[in-house]
């Protein structure tokens, strides 16, 4: 694969302040990355720790959730295909105007509805990102929002260091970050796809209407096209280093 002509574009438009950020999340979760592969062989094992994974459980078995700011992540495996293991789910909690919703101590996480999903990342079996996609509101319930809402509460998404997963937390909050404009661009595409039905609600509940928008990504292609475009603006060579293959699953 390539780099995301995409990513390319917004990074040749972007100022130097916003490649250098970018620059900085990559370096972010690069290093996460060689940490908790250093410590459990993948991203994967650290949340599934040895298990065999079953079809749908969530691992690990009661997400991962930052209480504070509302972000909150599983990982699970369902679907069949050459280049995926299985994939992420993120949310974040919501209220139906799109605001914080505050999660209380010994209290659901959720009362009137889940929380609301912003997308999901593929990972093949050495526990590199290969794939983005969206899904439809009836897939996880919670709130709908439009791209615009949904690309807000992305920006506030944040795992911050939960205990045990450290690594991982600091890989996807910069992850997330470095696919901002692609992330944006996804949620987009899937807005486009169901304002194509008449009927918002209904097309909101069909089960024909499963993944909404995805692409296929190469995380370390698109870390060299950035390292080059920040090159091409102050002649010197970024700073991240390429992630090393973790042992598959």
């Amino acid at each position: 694969m390539t780099a995301s002509r995409h990513l390319q574009q917004h990074w040749r438009a972007a100022s130097d302040a916003q490649v250098a950020s970018a620059l900085r999340d990559a370096h972010a979760s690069v290093s996460a990355f060689a940490a908790v592969t250093a410590e459990h062989g993948s991203l994967i094992q650290s949340w599934i720790a040895g298990r065999e994974v079953i079809e749908f459980d969530h691992y690990p078995t009661d997400d991962l959730v930052n209480v504070r700011n509302g972000s909150q992540f599983y990982y699970h495996s369902h679907r069949d295909g050459d280049r995926e293991h299985g994939h992420l789910h993120l949310f974040w909690h919501a209220t139906a105007t799109g605001r914080r919703r505050y999660l209380k101590a010994g209290k659901p996480r959720w009362n009137r509805t889940e929380p609301t999903h912003l997308l999901a990342i593929s990972l093949d079996a050495r526990g590199l990102p290969v794939g983005l996609f969206t899904v439809n509101q009836w897939v996880t319930d919670g709130h709908w929002f439009d791209a615009a809402t949904t690309m807000a509460c992305v920006d506030r998404f944040a795992m911050g260091e939960i205990e045990g997963y450290e690594h991982s937390c600091r890989w996807l909050t910069g992850f997330i970050r470095l696919y901002r404009p692609l992330i944006l661009e996804l949620l987009v595409q899937r807005d486009k796809r169901v304002k194509r039905r008449s009927d918002l609600a209904r097309a909101l509940q069909d089960r024909d209407l499963e993944v909404l928008s995805q692409v296929s990504i190469d995380w370390i292609a698109d870390m060299e096209a950035l390292e080059t475009a920040s090159v091409r603006r102050c002649g010197q060579p970024g700073s991240v280093v390429k992630p090393k293959n973790s042992a598959a699953i």
